[in-house]
């Protein structure tokens, strides 16, 4: 490979685009430390020297009515990373999900002759399913995290590689390594829960909008199964990307203060929690197949503006939405939506994983299906990025 120094500008939207970014970055800069990097990022991709005013917390919406909302921070993210690209002019940009903002972000590098490499396909399996024949006229490769999305593209020009999804690495072992240390006795500890309670980990998810909407009927679904099962204990796992101030701000003002003195509240710790837990009500997103990975038993559950709702219904056109589900080709895990994301239907839930072994059987079962096409031979994303720097494709 040539001595230049490369400029390469990645720019990711949440939290698990910042994963991925700071992976791939984090392998750059450790072949090429002379590599100069740029864009917009967390705090992942901000270790790696991706610096600026603005981080994924800015780019972190969903849906049609929070795009309005937060439309004029969209402008002026997208306004500064113009003015990057014109400054720096790098050899290649790297979008990283966030379809909708990157793809606009993307065609404006195509007029400029950079090239551009999407790491995560858009759920164009789900809908808008045209879309995948329009990408390639202006992406230059796509780089996608599970087997089944390389098929959509076949027919299409566009280069696809399957490079597998990094979190298989991170997650897949981490039960078996608290199980080796005593990880899990130290957790429930550390909690106030003895060895031989119950206990439920909750993941309301990364962004503010999806805590706003999922923490409240979460724990009512929780606080009702404390009064069925008054052994049982809870614990919220934060993500980085939340403080604790924001978790409680949307803690529901129904539920007694006692039940809130029972619960914890661990930022940063979700491995660790979902790998110790009995049982796990997740957000829908990366965190399914993270609890999947792990091996905990898991309902799935998700919310998103009425608005959105009506919107995605007419559109969407697939059997499930958790991505545990859609790896797996049949009916892993109870998937919750919208209007049964409710207390007492969550309770049933969460009190079935809890007392039948039958439906935790099924569930281990779907797992090892999700496991063993999650760990097929996959390619190295960085490996993509040097070719196409090799190519000399920029300007």
């Amino acid at each position: 490979m040539t001595t230049r120094h490369w400029k390469i500008m990645v720019v990711a939207g949440e939290a698990s685009g910042d994963f991925l970014g700071g992976e791939l970055l984090h392998e750059l800069r450790m072949r090429y430390p002379d590599a100069v990097v740029m864009g917009v990022g967390g705090e992942k991709m901000r270790a790696e020297g991706i610096d600026g005013p603005f981080n994924t917390h800015h780019l972190s919406v969903i849906g049609l009515v929070e795009v309005v909302r937060r439309l004029p921070v969209l402008v002026k993210v997208f306004r500064y990373l113009l003015a990057m690209m014109d400054r720096n002019r790098p050899d290649l940009l790297v979008t990283i999900d966030l379809p909708d903002f990157n793809f606009l972000l993307a065609k404006r590098a195509q007029a400029r002759n950079i090239p551009v490499l999407h790491y995560v396909s858009p759920q164009v399996w789900a809908w808008r399913r045209g879309r995948a024949a329009h990408l390639e006229k202006f992406l230059d490769h796509l780089l996608v995290l599970f087997p089944f999305e390389q098929e959509i593209y076949a027919n299409t020009r566009l280069p696809v590689t399957f490079v597998g999804h990094p979190l298989v690495k991170r997650a897949l072992p981490w039960s078996f390594r608290l199980e080796g240390t005593g990880g899990r006795e130290r957790i429930r500890r550390e909690l106030g829960i003895g060895n031989h309670e119950p206990w439920v980990v909750v993941l309301p998810g990364s962004r503010h909008s999806e805590v706003s909407r999922m923490l409240a009927p979460m724990l009512r679904g929780c606080y009702l199964l404390k009064q069925q099962m008054p052994g049982v204990r809870f614990a919220v796992a934060g993500a980085p990307t939340l403080s604790e101030n924001d978790i409680l701000r949307h803690w529901p003002a129904d539920i007694d203060a006692e039940f809130r003195r029972e619960v914890p509240i661990r930022l940063g710790a979700t491995y660790d929690l979902v790998a110790s837990a009995d049982a796990a009500l997740v957000t829908s997103g990366t965190a399914t197949l993270e609890t999947a990975l792990i091996g905990t038993p898991q309902v799935v559950c998700y919310r998103v503006h009425e608005i959105t709702y009506r919107i995605g219904k007419r559109l969407v056109k697939i059997p499930y939405f958790s991505l545990v589900n859609l790896v797996a080709g049949w009916s892993v895990v109870r998937e919750r939506l919208q209007h049964e994301v409710e207390g007492e239907t969550l309770c049933r839930d969460l009190l079935e994983l809890l007392t039948d072994g039958a439906v935790r059987g099924r569930m281990e079962e779907g797992y090892g299906v999700v496991r063993e096409k999650l760990t097929r031979s996959a390619a190295s994303p960085l490996g993509v990025v040097e070719a196409m720097l090799e190519k000399g494709l920029g300007p």
